[in-house]
């Protein structure tokens, strides 16, 4: 698993001249923040579930 990763970024590096750049890792974070607020908004989610049919016994 972690060598598919590595060689995922190996690729994107060899793409873009091996350099990184500004705008690259910008995509990068940004990319990053979406997933997080978006597992955080799903846990959130799930856990409102889980009390719900709780409180409905």
């Amino acid at each position: 698993m972690n060598n598919k990763k590595l060689e995922l970024l190996q690729r994107l590096l060899d793409a873009n001249g091996g350099k990184l750049t500004g705008k690259f890792l910008l995509a990068i974070a940004v990319v990053a923040v979406i997933v997080v607020i978006g597992f955080v908004a799903f846990r959130l989610i799930l856990v409102d579930m889980i009390l719900t049919l709780r409180d409905s016994r």
